[in-house]
């Protein structure tokens, strides 16, 4: 997994929050900076409402960013950009679009001063297909990795350390393949895999000694929950050697490894590991 912490950055904040007039989004209220000479570093934009660090809403699982750049992007072309909007025109600023080195950056705000989402097009080619969204766990960073407007690949962070402790791919809206880092060593030593597509994981792939090599893999060949396949590199040298078969479920089952996942995840709701909240009665009233 690679560590994505230059994303991450990009959410620190100072201030207080404060009813800000005028914030309207217009090119023209924004601020710009000149372009950095070479070898310097470039001016850092002063937040003035004040992120908190209370969790936000998840950035969902098939969607990043609100579409294209906004017509004033061309503005300030070469120099730094920065600009608060007030877009339900309270007075508080909703979300900032700044751009820092080339890279635009849109940073969503709370009511309460927290920053909910951050949106980066990190590619320059108008579209926002990176978003940074704190989770009640940690960060998650999502990734357009095609720019067709659906997210790929999911990050989920150390929010202390900003370090890599998941990695999902992402198909057609569903989780089909987790690597977990469940020793904070930097290195995924569980991997988890939906291969016949049904929202479930079925394969296990074990690095139990953590050296990068799968020492065991456990399979689930009739999608009952329970491992009846094991393979084993029994010398490591990166060949699965032995194989053992159950059916009385001593290979043990994919529970054990979807605990690792926290239960509001949206993984848990894909494979119905989780039962579902029962939607209210629906009520008539007069405006039915």
């Amino acid at each position: 997994m690679s560590n994505p912490r230059t994303a991450q950055d990009t959410q620190t904040t100072t201030g207080t929050t404060s009813p800000s007039p005028n914030l309207t989004g217009d090119p023209q209220d924004a601020t710009y900076t000149p372009a950095p000479a070479a070898g310097e570093q470039p001016p850092v934009a002063v937040d003035p409402v004040g992120a908190g660090t209370a969790p936000g809403p998840t950035a969902t699982d098939t969607t990043v960013g609100t579409g294209t750049a906004d017509a004033d992007l061309g503005a300030g072309t070469g120099g730094e950009y920065y600009s608060p909007r007030d877009v339900d025109g309270d007075g508080n600023v909703d979300l900032i679009h700044t751009r820092i080195e080339g890279v635009e950056t849109i940073t969503h705000i709370d009511e309460d001063g927290s920053i909910t989402l951050v949106e980066q097009d990190t590619d320059g080619n108008g579209t926002y297909e990176t978003g940074i969204a704190p989770t009640t766990t940690g960060i998650r960073l999502a990734e357009d990795l095609d720019d067709d407007g659906t997210v790929d690949l999911a990050t989920h962070l150390d929010p202390a350390t900003g370090a890599p402790i998941r990695q999902d791919v992402i198909a057609d809206g569903r989780i089909t393949d987790t690597r977990l880092d469940t020793t904070a060593d930097g290195n995924p030593d569980v991997h988890l895999i939906d291969s016949n597509g049904d929202g479930r994981f079925d394969t296990a792939l074990l690095d139990t000694d953590l050296d990068g090599i799968t020492n065991d893999t456990l399979v689930d060949t009739n999608g009952d929950g329970t491992f009846d396949l094991r393979t084993a590199d029994t010398d490591n040298d990166g060949t699965q050697e032995s194989f053992d078969t159950a059916t009385d479920g001593h290979l043990g089952s994919i529970e054990q490894f979807e605990a690792l996942i926290p239960a509001e995840d949206h993984y848990h709701e894909q494979a119905g590991t989780y039962p579902a909240e029962t939607p209210a009665d629906q009520t008539a009233t007069d405006l039915a």
